[in-house]
C-alpha cells in the first residue's frame, strides 16, 4: 500500500490545514444537528471518507452541501452560534466578497489560493464551502454538464481581476450574453419534472446530479475519527460524480489549492 505521509504526515503544513478544517466542520455539524438542518459532506470530502476514512491525503479543503431551505436556516442561525474564531462569509455579511458561494471562514489563519482578489478587503482565512442543492430536471448528462461548465465559467470570470488583454476584453463582452442564454435554456429545461437534485448552477464543477434516493435519508459517516452526515448511498452518489472513485489518481494529478498559508494561533 502506498505511503501517503509525504503529503499530510504528522506535523506537515497540509496536516495542520486539514485538522483546522475538521475543527470548523465540527462546529457546522453541531449547529446543524441542534437545529435539525440537513447537510452532508460532499465531493472530495465524501470521497476521502469512503476511500481513506478521512481526507484524501493531498486534499486541502472540505465541501458541505445543503438543500436550499436548510441553507437559508443555517445562514440565519450560524452568525449567532458560531464561535468568535469563525466567520460566516456571504455577500451580505461581507459585501466586498463578490462571490455567490457561502463559506465558513477561520479568523485565525491566512489561506491564499489562485483566485484571491487582493484589491478587496475580505476574510481570507481557511474555509469550508457551503454548496446549495436545488431540484433538477432529468436532463441528458452531457448537455447538463456543458451548461453547468459554461455557466460556472462565465460567472466566476468576474469574481477576480484580470489583465487587460484582447481575450479578456472579448470575454467581458461575450460572457454575460452566453450566461444569459444558458440561464434561459436552463429555465426551459426546468419546466420538465424535477426528479433529481444537483448543485446551484454557479457551482457545479462536475455537472453532477443525483437521484433523491442516493441522498435521503442522510446517514452518519466517519471522517477523520469523527461522525458527520453523509448521503444514504455514498457508492452510487460518488459514482455519479467521479465514475470509478476508488481508483487512485497518478501522482501528476494530485493537486492542492494552496499557494500560501499562515496560522495566527
Amino acid at each position: 500500500m502506498e505511503d501517503y505521509s509525504q503529503y499530510n504526515g504528522e506535523g506537515t503544513t497540509l496536516r495542520k490545514i486539514q485538522l483546522r478544517l475538521v475543527d470548523i466542520l465540527l462546529e457546522i455539524d453541531k449547529i446543524c444537528r441542534k437545529h435539525q438542518i440537513n447537510y452532508w459532506i460532499d465531493f472530495g470530502t465524501l470521497l476521502g471518507a469512503v476511500r481513506h476514512e478521512g481526507f484524501i491525503p493531498w486534499d486541502d479543503d472540505i465541501d458541505v452541501a445543503m438543500p436550499t431551505d436548510d441553507l437559508k436556516r443555517f445562514l440565519e442561525i450560524a452568525p449567532k452560534e458560531l464561535p468568535d474564531s469563525l466567520f460566516l462569509q456571504t455577500e451580505t455579511t461581507e459585501p466586498t466578497f463578490r462571490r455567490t458561494i457561502r463559506r465558513v471562514r477561520d479568523n485565525h489563519s491566512l489561506y491564499i489560493t489562485k483566485n484571491e482578489d487582493f484589491s478587496k478587503e475580505y476574510h481570507k482565512g481557511l474555509y469550508i464551502d457551503l454548496f446549495e442543492v436545488v431540484p433538477y430536471p432529468t436532463v441528458n448528462r452531457k448537455i447538463q454538464k456543458t451548461i453547468m461548465k459554461w455557466y460556472s465559467k462565465t460567472t466566476t470570470f468576474f469574481f477576480v481581476k484580470h489583465d487587460i488583454t484582447l481575450k479578456n476584453h472579448l470575454a467581458t463582452i461575450a460572457f454575460p450574453v452566453i450566461r444569459g442564454g444558458l440561464h434561459l435554456l436552463w429555465g426551459i429545461l426546468n419546466l420538465k419534472p424535477k426528479n433529481k437534485i444537483g448543485y446551484e448552477k454557479h457551482f457545479s464543477p462536475y455537472g453532477a446530479s443525483h437521484s433523491k434516493e442516493y441522498v435521503f435519508p442522510l446517514k452518519d459517516i466517519q471522517f477523520e475519527g469523527h461522525t458527520f452526515l453523509g448521503p444514504a448511498d455514498p457508492n452510487r452518489y460518488l459514482t455519479s460524480i467521479y465514475g470509478d472513485y476508488m481508483a487512485i489518481p497518478p501522482k501528476d494529478k494530485r493537486h492542492t489549492h494552496i499557494i500560501h498559508v499562515e496560522f495566527y494561533e
